[in-house]
């Protein structure tokens, strides 16, 4: 069992890192390659707003379905189908987390709002803080279910 919880947390620190490396470095290019000024105002208001929303709306939904899928949920008696679970709504959360920080930077890039790198901040402190895995919820989570 230790063995399988061991490589779980490889593994999601190894997706975890990768994608948060990635997203950053992406953040990176875009703010050197996009020029400044290339959508009208118009454009840029409504490019902000749905920014926003979407920043409001995938970052407690991420958080939620996590909590409601693993965290306060029964899982299945097999630890593969436990492990299976705990990977995937992993991935979901950190996906959510990751789109939203991901099409804020988009979206900075392309209109350079003060707001938005605000918004991009606070993507990244929740992709950084509550996103990262945990070796000990997981075996929370795994012990909880076996008992």
């Amino acid at each position: 069992m230790e063995e399988k919880i061991t490589q779980l947390i490889r593994f999601l620190n190894s997706l975890f890192w990768g994608s948060f490396l990635s997203s950053i470095l992406i953040g990176v290019l875009l703010l050197f390659l996009i020029p400044n000024g290339i959508i009208d105002a118009s454009l840029s208001v409504n490019l902000q707003s749905v920014a926003i929303l979407i920043l409001l709306a995938c970052i407690p939904l991420a958080l939620w379905l996590y909590n409601k899928k693993l965290v306060s949920a029964t899982l299945p008696d097999d630890t593969n189908l436990q492990i299976a679970s705990i990977r995937q709504w992993f991935i979901v959360r950190l996906t959510l987390v990751e789109a939203a920080f991901l099409f804020n930077i988009i979206v900075y890039a392309l209109t350079r709002n003060n707001s938005l790198l605000f918004c991009c901040g606070i993507a990244f402190l929740i992709l950084l803080f509550l996103c990262r895995p945990n070796k000990n919820e997981i075996v929370t989570i795994l012990s909880k279910n076996n008992l």
